[in-house]
């Protein structure tokens, strides 16, 4: 399965001769200075539309397990909860971004997934690896998730369902029985379409006390006017699901949690010749109930609700030589908590960036500073440089230094219970980052391979002095970690012959090499959880134009647990609107954890049945 899965990728390397088209350059967002890919001085990393469709995955979550570099633990199938970090970063140091606004939440890295995001509403995703502080503000620690979606060009209403079983399920009838249902319309006229969609999954789980209902409402508009394009979008989640080993074991293998996420964001963007001015505003509100004994609620039960509010005006002024760009922003985080308390604190951040041109166009210089004004941590500046380089036509070599924070969640600092104390005297979080590489486009490929180094201090991690006492976070004092990282793909389809297309071909490889300081005899929960060695690897093949079939794999070495792989298949028929498919998860049945005290499912199967009407 193995040399199979490497022959699917690396085989279009060979055709590589038969293509001398070039392609359009892939375009990141960014916050404020758009640019390619190939001309960023930054390590990114983007999803295509065209590649999402050829991977065997359903949901954004399942999308992340297969993106190079990202480290995508998940307690279950079918989206109960996941935590998503990059570079050996905690799931709390990933900042995530739908269509560039935050959804972080204040209390826990662990509710930064509930997006009740319809993956065929995903136009691309873009990845940067490395700290962002500079350029995102706040807590772009280890890295940067930006989801941009949008609807589609032509009116259609799109029908999607699936049903799913797995084997080796420890419940009584030795199956996982799950399925999803997704209904979505898009419409419109040219200068102002919308995207609707709503969605439900229900599962029975796959061992004792892991049940999952959620429901999922998603909504988006883009308009454009003389005065400018505004992008309108708003979400809905209720995701109630059984949380056995989740956080308490082995005390929680009845525990139960429901997590209700609301946002609602507005976008402004205008363009006046040199000039370009972005705003948003949003607001997202997150209920959090866990009980600790599903059937006995009273005996210990956690609801919190955290209130997040905020806005950021951006402008850019394109000159002669170069970019310059200016923002600011505000962010007012809150809880109300039956265990933490209630507690609000602000943000005020002041972006400056600029971008020039040298010798002739061949070397990108990009400059950088955020200054926050936090009301419980102070004043933070930090500073950023990068630089891209174009070698040759084909190749650019890009390096980065730049600083970024976290500030502590409020479960960190306040929480109290059986098993987890906060710590109020927490620092934030600080870290350096170095990295240098080399990128490579030609004939529909590229490539992309870098070593970075990262000194951080303050880091927090939850530790113990024995399996007796309760855990609660501490600062490190400083963790160096020293990186390299690959990715190669093809990025457009390539003809075989008249009836075979290779459709798609991914192949990464991320190292990492984490130096603790010593905190004594002590126990950690998080800080040895981090990836050493991970390989992913993907390819896709189309028949006659209507037969597809794609094969992924990953090769995962936790410092914590055994390493393992984990191979993924889907075929699937397509014909004028209507799709048919079935796909394997776990194709070689790996018994394995991703996190916290949760085992896997082993080998299960779905099928599923998409139809969309014009």
């Amino acid at each position: 399965m193995r040399y199979l899965l490497s022959a699917l990728v690396l085989f279009p390397i060979l055709l590589s001769a038969q293509d001398s088209v070039r392609l359009d350059e892939v375009i990141i967002t960014d916050n404020r200075i758009e640019t390619s890919v190939m001309e960023s001085g930054r390590n990114v990393q983007v999803i295509s539309k065209r590649q999402i469709e050829q991977l065997p995955v359903q949901s954004v979550n399942e999308l992340l397990q297969h993106v190079a570099g990202v480290d995508f633990r998940q307690r279950g199938p079918w989206g109960a909860q996941a935590d998503v970090s990059l570079r050996g970063g905690s799931f709390d140091q990933c900042l995530i971004l739908v269509n560039g606004i935050k959804v972080n939440d204040p209390q826990t890295g662990h509710h930064a997934m509930n997006l009740g995001i319809d993956l065929s509403s995903v136009r691309q995703i873009e990845v940067l690896k490395g700290p962002a502080a500079s350029r995102y503000g706040l807590n772009s620690f280890s890295g940067v998730i930006n989801i941009i979606t949008e609807p589609d060009a032509e009116n259609a209403v799109e029908i999607q369902s699936a049903y799913g079983q797995a084997e080796n399920s420890s419940l009584p009838n030795n199956y996982l029985g799950g399925y999803n249902v997704n209904a979505g319309a898009h419409f419109g006229v040219a200068a102002s379409r919308h995207m609707i969609s709503v969605g439900q999954k229900q599962s029975t789980g796959y061992r004792p006390n892991t049940d999952l209902n959620q429901q999922s409402v998603n909504y988006q508009g883009i308009t454009k006017t003389k005065a400018g394009d505004f992008n309108i979008m708003g979400s809905f989640v209720q995701n109630d699901f059984g949380a056995s080993g989740f956080y308490a074991f082995p005390i929680d293998a009845t525990s139960d949690e429901e997590v209700t996420t609301y946002l609602v964001a507005a976008q402004h963007t205008i363009r006046k010749g040199a000039f370009q001015m972005k705003s948003k505003i949003y607001t997202r509100k997150n209920f959090d109930t866990y009980t600790l004994f599903r059937d006995a609620p009273t005996i210990y039960q956690n609801r919190h609700r955290t209130d997040v509010g905020g806005g950021e005006v951006h402008g850019a002024y394109t000159y002669s030589i170069g970019t310059a760009a200016i923002g600011v922003e505000y962010r007012q985080e809150a809880i109300n908590s039956s265990n933490l308390g209630k507690w609000t604190r602000d943000n005020i951040g002041v972006f400056a960036e600029n971008r020039i041109n040298l010798l002739n166009e061949r070397l990108l210089l990009g400059t950088g500073i955020y200054v926050n004004q936090s009301s419980d941590f102070g004043m933070q500046y930090l500073p950023s440089v990068d630089a891209n380089v174009k070698v040759t036509k084909d190749i650019h070599a890009f390096m980065t230094w730049g600083q970024s924070f976290r500030v502590p969640t409020f479960t960190d600092l306040y929480y109290v219970g059986p098993t987890n104390v906060g710590n109020a005297g927490l620092l934030p979080e600080r870290s350096n980052n170095y990295e240098g590489g080399l990128k490579w486009t030609r004939n529909g490929q590229n490539a992309q391979a870098s070593v970075f180094y990262n000194q951080a201090t303050d880091l927090i991690d939850w530790t113990r002095d024995s399996l007796n006492h309760p855990w609660q976070p501490q600062n490190y004092s400083q963790v160096n970690t020293l990186g390299a990282d690959f990715n190669y793909s093809i990025i457009r389809e390539r003809k075989i012959n008249s009836w075979l297309t290779w459709s798609n071909g991914r192949l990464g490889y991320t190292w990492l090499q984490m130096d603790i300081a010593s905190q004594g005899d002590v126990i950690s929960r998080y800080a040895l959880n981090n990836l050493r060695h991970q390989i992913t690897a993907q390819g896709a093949l189309t028949i006659a134009d209507k037969y597809g079939i794609s094969l992924t794999g990953r090769y995962l070495d936790r410092q914590a647990y055994n390493s393992y792989w984990l191979v993924d298949a889907m075929v699937q028929y397509k014909v004028d609107q209507f799709r048919l498919w079935a796909d394997c998860t776990n194709l070689l049945d790996t018994k394995y954890i991703e996190t916290a005290n949760a085992p896997m499912p082993g080998r299960w199967y779905r099928l599923g049945v998409d139809v969309r009407i014009k």
